[in-house]
């Protein structure tokens, strides 16, 4: 499935006045329907070029664990004290399985303690993304041609790195001044959003405009925030049209139907799900509140993590 760039510019125009509700939890498949635009989301079933990719990020847990390690701790302090609002305690690259053998290639992560992988342990991306955290995950899309090969390729030069706390020295904003004299050598030590931001920045080059130890998971969250709602604006849709039906049950078995349905869905109806609320994330940057963004976000990180976690393996 093609995830076009320019398919989803068609989907994003929306009328402020479609758009004047309530935003909440229980905001339903065919509320997303009534207010995104639509064109034909059925996929070319040749497809193998992917141009949407996503960063997903962490909102942190609000009742403190006590089993935190040392390391752990100071990150968690570190990103309260000296990031920007939305506080983010992590973040990471997804990229959807497109072409669908690229089962092995699709969340690309570094946490403390850990070099830099694919995920791939099913059981525990189940553990990771559906339960530990469920509820706290948003997501922002990367556009680009062929941004999913593009990231896949640099991503696999950056397997093994080694974790680095002290990089988020100068992510804080009194030391960021520092981050243009660190070397920006691929495979030097990274926390989670100097690893993000050097894979984007040498996949998509001139996507961000700071180099990449000048970010923290929050700092990276706000410009990729506005990269997308300028991409948003640059690309105003011309024609509206309701989601198919097909697409709204997708929406819902994503987002509220049970775990065990979601595999039997398969990619074609997930990509759709996934497109229409993309295209959601996007509109909402534009002319969204905060609520309205905030859940938009999350409801496209619901939906990519389950599409990925719980999606039959398909090896190349």
């Amino acid at each position: 499935m093609n995830f076009q760039s320019q398919q989803i510019a068609n989907l994003i125009s929306e009328s402020a006045a479609q758009r004047e509700q309530q935003y909440n939890g229980d905001t339903t498949a065919a509320d997303v329907a009534l207010d995104v635009a639509a064109v034909d989301l059925h996929p070319a079933a040749s497809a193998s070029a992917c141009d949407v990719a996503y960063a997903i990020f962490l909102e942190p847990d609000p009742d403190a664990d006590p089993n935190k390690s040392f390391g752990e701790t100071c990150i968690d302090t570190a990103i309260r004290l000296f990031q920007p609002i939305p506080t983010i305690a992590h973040c990471e690259l997804l990229i959807p399985p497109v072409p669908a053998t690229e089962s092995m290639r699709v969340q690309f992560a570094t946490y403390i303690n850990q070099s830099s992988s694919w995920k791939v342990d099913q059981s525990d991306n189940f553990n990771y993304y559906l339960t530990s955290n469920t509820g706290r995950w948003r997501a922002l899309p990367i556009f680009g041609k062929d941004v999913g090969r593009k990231l896949r390729s640099e991503c696999d030069l950056e397997t093994g790195v080694p974790y680095s706390l002290g990089r988020y020295i100068t992510s804080a904003k009194p030391f960021r001044a520092l981050s243009w004299v660190l070397p920006r050598k691929r495979r030097s030590p990274a926390h989670c959003a100097t690893l993000v931001a050097r894979v984007i920045t040498r996949a998509v080059p001139n996507t961000l405009a700071n180099p990449e130890g000048w970010y923290g998971p929050s700092s990276l969250f706000l410009e990729l925030r506005e990269n997308a709602k300028e991409e948003a604006v640059r690309m105003q849709a011309t024609t509206h049209a309701r989601l198919s039906e097909s697409t709204i049950n997708a929406i819902d078995a994503l987002l509220r139907g049970q775990i065990s349905s979601v595999p039997s869905l398969g990619d074609e109806a997930c990509i759709a799900a996934t497109r229409a609320l993309t295209v959601r994330a996007c509109a909402d940057l534009v002319d969204g509140d905060e609520v309205a963004q905030k859940l938009s976000q999350k409801q496209l990180a619901a939906a990519l993590l389950k599409w990925v976690v719980l999606r039959p393996k398909q090896h190349e």
